[in-house]
């Protein structure tokens, strides 16, 4: 067995970190932002900040530089340059900090001549600089030199200085200078300025956070407001907050409220994340190129992973593209990878993947689906409103107006309340645009049938109206060969002829009393039933009675089809006279 001594880190590594970490320019502003708000936290919590709003992180970009410049701890001189140009050899574990391995801020490197690091801590009256000679480094990789080890090449590149500083001072600033890769992208203040607002942990608009203190999830309320958040301005713009307002930027659609949910705890890792989403129409999907905030973001210390790491969790990838959101990780076991493109390897990241595909597939893929149901059924509709009320198409009213009452047929049944809270969310957003839109000119044309209503005065009047008794000629009765039965003729009963203003609903022929009369009985209790509300009301026992006599007489003579519109007649009837 041979015994390990000395391996050599080589300069490769180097390489990697300053020259290859991110494949997008753009990542170092947040690798720096996220440093300075692990740094702006321990301020809270040593008491050197009074609270997280203090901390500031002020960006400045020029024709050639970029500062970034933040003022929560800094670090102590006697160990500044010791943990500037230490590598992989950070306290920062991603778990109570944003950053985890203490190599993200050699990522500038790679895009500018010098890399410049100044630190101050409160108390100290001395300032720690540490610069990197990033062309020097390249230079010793094209040589390839690769019997230098990292370390060694570090002492080539690097240099140190102080300066006076005043005691209350406390800060970290960030230079990049001569920025020669990327220009482009990085030194522009309204490209760097969207990235920020995608991508920083920073505070919602006045706008969204009315839409979230009306959220009657209030537990999840609680929990918004505590999510981590700093100040960060940029040039001219101060205080850049995330771009949700009260509508969908890329369609102009409004925002109805936020929606909250949480994935199910896991048996073995807890809980682990939550988030929100925007209800709205949900009626196209949100375009990209003019809507940088569309899709729901995956967010680790309210910092956003890649913008495009979720579209996969739906059964189509498009289905992201429907929604403005974010999921806030809070498990302990879940962080990123190194590069913020998506999660570290581990089974708590796998559980949380598999809740997002679940929550997304089962609930909120039916959210757009069905609003696209709803939204097609209402479209129709209104185009064959258009046409009935269009004379070129008059002689094509009929079939139009057939059409126009499918299509409320169908927009009906896909408004049906639904099991998911989210679904009955969106129901009730195109209930609401149907009522105050088109419902007005549907009825013109869809008109329900109904029975004219008879008021007070016409019951009033039937009930005082004669009862006239038509005689009716007996039909014979049919001889049979048996000599004992007599034969007689059965009694008619009388057909009730009812007052003019009453329409008639008794059949055209008369009917004959036959053993069927036992039924009578119940039909009658059917009329008590009825008629039991007018008892000790304004009427007298009389008034009741006669009515009670014709309505048992109708039931009498109509027949057995008609008798549940009879009641529902009687009924209405009694009603009106309360």
């Amino acid at each position: 067995m041979q015994n390990i001594n000395n391996p050599v880190i080589g300069i490769d590594l180097l390489k990697m970190l300053m020259l290859q970490l991110y494949s997008n320019p753009r990542c170092i502003y947040r690798e720096y932002i996220q440093n300075a708000l692990d740094s702006i936290n321990e301020a809270v919590k040593t008491g050197i900040l009074a609270q997280e709003k203090d901390g500031r992180v002020s960006i400045s970009i020029t024709k050639s530089d970029i500062c970034i410049e933040d003022n929560g701890t800094g670090i102590r001189s006697g160990m500044a340059v010791k943990v500037l140009t230490d590598i992989a050899n950070s306290v920062k574990n991603g778990v109570d900090t944003a950053g985890q391995f203490g190599v993200g801020r050699l990522s500038g490197g790679g895009y500018c001549e010098v890399l410049e690091f100044e630190t101050t801590y409160k108390g100290e009256d001395v300032s720690t600089i540490v610069s990197f000679d990033t062309m020097a480094l390249k230079d010793l990789v094209e040589k390839k030199q690769i019997d230098i080890s990292a370390e060694d090449a570090m002492k080539i590149i690097c240099t140190t200085s102080t300066k006076p500083a005043e005691p209350n001072e406390h800060r970290f600033i960030v230079r990049l200078k001569n920025v020669i890769n990327s220009r482009e992208i990085l030194l522009d203040i309204e490209e760097i300025r969207n990235y920020i607002i995608e991508y920083a942990p920073i505070d919602y608009s006045v706008l969204f956070n009315s839409l979230i203190n009306n959220c009657p999830q209030t537990e999840f309320v609680k929990r918004h407001k505590k999510i981590d958040k700093i100040r960060v301005s940029l040039n001219d713009y101060s205080d850049i907050e995330k771009g949700y307002g009260v509508k969908v930027l890329g369609m102009g659609d409004p925002i109805e409220k936020i929606r909250y949910f949480e994935f199910p705890k896991h048996p073995k890792y807890g809980s682990l994340g939550w988030g929100w989403y925007a209800v709205t129409e949900f009626s196209v999907q949100i375009p990209e190129e003019k809507d940088c905030l569309s899709g729901i973001r995956l967010r680790k210390h309210n910092i956003s992973l890649d913008k495009d790491l979720l579209n996969t969790a739906f059964k189509q990838n498009r289905g992201n593209r429907y929604f403005y959101g974010e999921i806030f990780i809070d498990n302990d076991n879940i962080v990123p990878d190194s590069g913020r493109q998506g999660l570290a390897a581990g089974e708590a990241a796998d559980a949380l993947m598999l809740e997002i595909k679940r929550y997304f597939s089962d609930t909120l893929g039916a959210v757009y689906y069905r609003a696209n149901k709803l939204k097609t059924a209402l479209s129709k509709a209104s185009e064959m409103v258009g046409k009935i009320s269009n004379p070129s198409f008059s002689n094509a009213v009929e079939p139009l107006t057939k059409r126009l009452q499918d299509y409320i047929n169908e927009f009906n049944k896909a408004a049906t309340p639904d099991a998911k809270e989210e679904i009955n969310d969106v129901i009730a957003i195109y209930k609401n645009k149907y009522n105050t839109e088109l419902k007005s000119e549907v009825e013109k044309y869809l008109a329900p049938k109904q029975e004219p209503k008879a008021d007070k005065q016409d019951i009033l009047d039937m009930i005082a109206a004669p009862v006239v008794c038509e005689p009716v000629t007996p039909t014979p009765p049919v001889k049979t060969h048996s000599s004992n039965i007599p034969e007689t003729s059965p009694e008619i009963s009388p057909i009730i002829s009812l007052s003019p203003q009453q329409p008639s609903i008794l059949p055209s022929t008369p009917l004959v009393n036959t053993p069927k009369q036992k039924k009578t009985v119940q039909s009658k209790s059917k009329v008590d039933e009825i008629l039991s509300s007018l008892e000790g009301g304004h009427y007298t026992l009389e008034q009741i009675d006669l009515l009670k006599k014709v309505f048992s007489t109708m039931l009498i003579v109509c027949s057995s089809s008609q008798k549940k519109s009879v009641i529902q007649l009687m009924e209405i009837a009694v009603n009106s006279l309360k």
